[in-house]
């Protein structure tokens, strides 16, 4: 009867996630009980839709009638359990979510029950049992993604949305007094200049500029500055040598420079160029009380003009379209650094803001929450800045931000564990919940590395003669693994499009800049687990007339992983006449092309059109990261990665015992479950890895997609150990955005 249910999944979650992707009219629907209900029954229709369209397949496939009503109420009960928890959403979002996670939860049954009654063997059945504690994981983290995923395109009734259309206001006589801070480094002076004459121009009654400059070593950069803020009246100050980075600067404005009369104090990127309404429209919400900080997105200018900065910019707007307003809808939003305000009272409560953490922002948001403060993103932008303007730039960006998010995983991760909220932290559950899958998701890529090892171990013992990789089942359960691949790569780009505006093209493209930048991700979630220090990375110095190789070089460790994802490929297609052969190449594909697409990024930025201005800024942007990546403090991390690598390929070795191989058709249609022969007529034990695939997008905290499915090898005379395999991918960018 499991695999009844778990062929069942196996239908329903592709045709329950397929709905909601359809384009549909948006309508905003206010709340009552009318709605409710009308939602209820549509969801409740859906259901039935669904089942009966699994009852076919079933049908179709010569299933028993026992097993066909299995499935089918395993369906149902899997959708209806979940009508409390989705009632604000549509019938669409609530079945995508409910069959996708009664896939999720059945395959791990089934995986589990089936590593320890297969006779692995007892070095196989741990091997399999750990791979299986990865798909948990994985399971996990591609819930976060797809709860973000159908909480905003789903999502019927919003109760703390701000739109254009939501009322903000206040008398002039009661705005509150705002400090806006300005921190740069080895900035161009023009760009510094411009930035602040549009903060000079806001439609706004009190306010005062600020401009820190932090630790520029060329004096002719800070000086012109200095000379136009005398000129007209904002306050400056050249700070030399003084330690904290951004955080320290911050730090020494809002003690020894803001006005007293300052209740807000706001900061802005000194690359940002600010419409005139920004305060006059935002500054209203501190008209209640217990708002702590309100957020706007982080937009960008110049990016039409070249196809890499049009995927670039959708990959950055994934963040603030979909991952802010589902968090703000449960308070659980993050203050992202730079086009912000946040309560001076609240600030100064906190101790300002730490500098051992390199992602202040997103900490200090967490610190207000669990203060007993509120959050409020509003969904209009009102201020464009300059994206990293080359790829080795943006890897240094990702990187930064996912270390800082462990940094805040490691120092506050008892904050966000469930739990009532009390008097040193109010957080509640569904804040706890946006904090602690935001931080956890940065772990994707690293599971998205451990899929590739597993796979190129898995290509070389398939090219030296080490028998079928995969267990065989039936073409349905083989297919399972290629085509919940296939259907995250489709979630993760139709989402991007409706989210963001973005063609199919760019989209796509915008997918593969969050798997290029996946390998620097994945060095950063470990790293993060063992450093003492914040640790950067220095961005190589570049420029528009280097050589393709040079982009070769400066991604050598991406580049060298695709070349042997393309040697795998080749591998897999070799063994044509084995099922394994293609189903291989099939999995390395996705993998091999993000890791390629690093190098191709790298050439494509260099090589992009850009205004004069801009074409300074990226030569010389390397200079804007000071702050170099410490040796001493990579060593833990070092030896961790080793230490997975080393484990992911001892797994792959074989065992000797008679391993009997699932089959789900035929217990499914009350026949036996005997083991399928072999293809081949190798007696070589066969290997069996566990795949776990994960690309990433951000600001992100990042969309989902996860399917879990078995794949196989056939039993030669020496069958081998088949831990479990499950298939994750979840680009996004990251749960956590930072300023640059």
């Amino acid at each position: 009867m499991l695999q009844a249910i778990l062929l069942a999944a196996l239908i329903a979650a592709p045709l329950g996630s397929a709905a909601l992707f359809v384009p549909a009219r948006i309508i905003d629907r206010a709340g009552g009980t009318w709605s409710a209900v009308r939602r209820f029954l549509f969801a409740v229709v859906g259901t039935a839709v669904l089942a009966a369209a699994v009852a076919v397949a079933l049908r179709l496939l010569g299933a028993t009638e026992h097993n066909l009503v299995a499935g089918v109420v395993g369906v149902v009960v899997a959708s209806l359990i979940w009508l409390p928890l989705t009632r604000r959403w549509t019938a669409r979002a609530h079945l995508a979510w409910s069959s996708s996670v009664f896939l999720f939860a059945v395959y791990l049954v089934y995986a589990i029950e089936w590593t320890f009654h297969s006779n692995l063997g007892p070095v196989s059945t741990v091997g399999g049992v750990l791979l299986w504690v990865l798909e948990v994981f994985a399971a996990v983290l591609s819930c976060a993604y797809l709860w973000e995923l159908c909480d905003a395109l789903g999502t019927q009734h919003w109760r703390r949305r701000i739109t254009r259309r939501t009322r903000l206001s206040v008398p002039d006589s009661e705005l509150p007094m705002v400090s806006l801070h300005v921190p740069a480094h080895n900035e161009p002076p023009d760009m510094v200049i411009e930035t602040l004459r549009t903060l000079l121009r806001l439609d706004y009654p009190r306010y005062e500029v600020i401009l820190i400059d932090d630790n520029t070593d060329d004096e002719d950069l800070w000086r012109p500055v200095e000379a136009w803020c005398a000129r007209h009246a904002v306050k400056f100050v050249h700070l030399a040598d003084w330690p904290g980075y951004k955080s320290g600067a911050l730090n020494y404005a809002l003690r020894q420079m803001t006005s007293p009369d300052a209740e807000i104090i706001g900061i802005v990127d000194s690359d940002y160029q600010v419409d005139p309404g920004w305060l006059r429209r935002c500054a209203p919400a501190f008209a209640d009380p217990w708002i702590g900080f309100v957020q706007t997105p982080q937009d960008y200018r110049d990016w039409k003009q070249a196809r890499y900065y049009r995927r670039l910019y959708y990959s950055y707007n994934y963040f603030f379209a979909v991952s802010q307003p589902s968090r703000n809808e449960h308070d659980g939003a993050i203050f992202a650094g730079t086009m912000g305000l946040i309560r001076r009272v609240a600030l100064d409560e906190l101790g300002g803001w730490d500098e051992w953490c390199i992602t202040e922002d997103a900490e200090l948001s967490l610190r207000l929450l669990r203060a007993g403060w509120h959050g409020l993103h509003v969904d209009e932008s009102f201020g464009r800045g300059i994206m990293p303007l080359t790829f080795e730039a943006l890897k240094g960006q990702r990187y930064r931000w996912c270390f800082g998010g462990i940094q805040i995983l490691r120092m506050h991760w008892r904050s966000m564990l469930p739990g009532r909220p009390n008097r040193a932290n109010h957080l509640s559950e569904g804040q706890r919940w946006s904090y602690l899958a935001g931080a956890l998701q940065w772990y994707g890529d690293l599971l998205g590395l451990l899929f590739l090892i597993f796979l190129l171990a898995g290509a070389a013992n398939l090219a030296t003669g080490g028998g079928q990789l995969f267990r065989k089942l039936t073409i349905f359960l083989v297919a399972a693994v290629p085509v919940m691949v296939l259907l995250g790569l489709v979630r993760a780009v139709a989402l991007l499009r409706r989210g963001t505006g973005a063609t199919w093209r760019d989209a796509l493209g915008a997918f593969f800049i969050w798997q290029s930048t996946s390998l620097v991700v994945a060095r950063a979630s470990v790293l993060a687990l063992f450093a003492k220090k914040a640790a950067f990375l220095r961005t190589p110095k570049t420029s528009e007339r280097t050589r393709w190789w040079e982009a070769l070089r400066a991604n050598w460790a991406e580049s060298t992983l695709a070349v042997f994802g393309f040697a795998g490929i080749a591998a897999g297609l070799s063994k044509y006449h084995q099922l394994s052969g293609p189903l291989l190449a099939g999995l390395l594909l996705f993998p091999t092309l993000g890791m390629a697409a690093a190098p191709v990024n790298s050439w494509a930025a260099r090589r992009a059109a850009l205004p004069a201005s801009l074409r300074e800024r990226r030569r010389t942007e390397y200079r804007r990261d000071r702050r170099s990546f410490a040796a001493g403090v990579a060593t833990g991390g070092a030896v961790a990665v080793l230490g997975i690598a080393i484990a992911a390929i001892a797994l792959l070795f074989t065992g000797h015992q008679q391993v009997q191989t699932p089959n789900i058709v035929g217990p499914a249609q009350g026949s036996s479950a005997a083991a399928t022969p072999s293809s081949s007529p190798s007696s070589t034990p066969s290997t069996s890895p566990s795949a776990t695939t994960s690309p990433s997008p951000s600001p992100s905290s990042s969309p989902s997609a996860s399917s879990s499915a078995s794949p196989s090898a056939t039993p030669s005379s020496s069958p081998s150990p088949s831990p479990s395999a499950s298939t994750t991918v979840s680009p996004t960018p990251s749960a956590t955005a930072s300023t640059p």
